[in-house]
């Protein structure tokens, strides 16, 4: 069953509403190609036959049955389903995915007598007319653009959703709502109306329609959305165990580089300090020459006041390091040795 409220009293008036355009019914029943109509059909409950009651396209003297009552509006593998209030005398009929070949006159039957009927027109629209998947976030913000042909810029636009088998008016656009966390929007010279949903919760999961409040008797949908929501932890979880692995990663390539920093500036101070070593050590050799001149042991005729000129045969020692050297070389002239002779 098709309803706007689930309000009963709404319901009758919408019921009189009906009533009150039956003369109208045969004008034709715009719709679009690849959106979908809700077609509602009154009867009088009191001259209402137990038989079953069906919708059918009339083709030249003959009616082809189209759908039969079922429980549920909505029946997502069937183009045509229809459901019967018998509380209120109503018969809504869904036909989804239009074609043009859909154009044509239908009736609404009880038995074998039908007790109204509808002229439906699909005319071709590229701009519309189609089915959609979109994917929200928990406690996210579900945004769905649905473009309308531009034959109804000047409608009330809505927003229904399959509840319980049936199509539910949840806003329409430019009315309050007893639900904030719905909004529309529409951008009049793009043809778009906008629909938001603030703070996601699972119960946004589900089947939407976009849609024109024009006529009780028919609904233009010109958009078919199907809403998944999706458990924002699983997102916000991945992304921090890739951040973790990210880190790890860093902070290993971090220490294996510090790490053979370390281990080069150490053969490198190790290399430096090898060749100052030996630079000192060969400083400190040839710092550390000091030569003293041996004394001559042998006898000398020359005269003792004369001093004997040091020639081919003088012998070096290398003296010993005074305990408080200074920074000057020490030589020590060693005594002549008591027996040498002059060549």
């Amino acid at each position: 069953m098709y309803r706007f409220t689930g309000v009963r009293v709404y319901s009758l008036v919408m019921i009189c509403l009906i009533k009150g355009h039956m003369g109208d019914a045969a004008d034709p029943v715009p719709a679009i190609t690849g959106g979908s109509v809700i077609i509602n059909c009154v009867y009088n409950r009191e001259n209402a036959k137990t038989s079953a009651k069906s919708f059918c396209k009339k083709l030249g003297s003959n009616c082809t049955t189209m759908t039969e009552v079922k429980n549920d509006l909505w029946i997502p593998e069937e183009r045509f389903s229809m459901t019967d209030n018998t509380t209120l005398g109503l018969i809504s009929v869904l036909i989804r995915n239009l074609t043009v070949n859909d154009s044509g006159t239908y009736r609404c039957k009880d038995g074998s007598e039908w007790f109204q009927e509808v002229k439906l027109n699909v005319e071709q629209e590229w701009c519309c007319g189609t089915s959609e998947e979109h994917t929200a976030y928990i406690l996210g913000t579900a945004v769905i653009h649905c473009k309308y042909p531009e034959k109804y810029k000047d409608h009330l636009k809505q927003l229904y959703k399959v509840q319980n088998g049936s199509l539910v008016s949840i806003h329409i656009f430019g009315s309050s709502t007893t639900n904030e966390r719905f909004s529309l929007s529409v951008k009049e010279q793009e043809h778009v109306l906008t629909v938001t949903i603030a703070n996601v919760s699972r119960h946004d999961d589900g089947v939407y329609f976009c849609g024109i409040y024009s006529n009780l008797i028919y609904i233009p949908l010109f958009t078919e959305i199907h809403l998944h929501v999706s458990d924002a932890s699983v997102q916000s979880d991945l992304y921090v165990i890739i951040m973790v692995n990210m880190c790890l990663i860093l902070l290993l390539a971090g220490g294996l580089s510090l790490l053979l920093l370390k281990r080069k500036c150490k053969k490198t101070q190790g290399s430096v300090s090898s060749d100052q070593r030996s630079t000192r050590d060969d400083d400190e050799v040839a710092s550390s020459a000091y030569y003293a001149t041996i004394p001559d042991s042998g006898n000398t005729t020359l005269h003792p006041s004369v001093q004997k000129p040091i020639g081919l045969n003088t012998v070096y020692d290398t003296a010993h390091l005074p305990t408080n050297p200074s920074d000057s070389d020490f030589y020590t002239l060693a005594e002549q040795p008591q027996n040498m002779t002059c060549l």
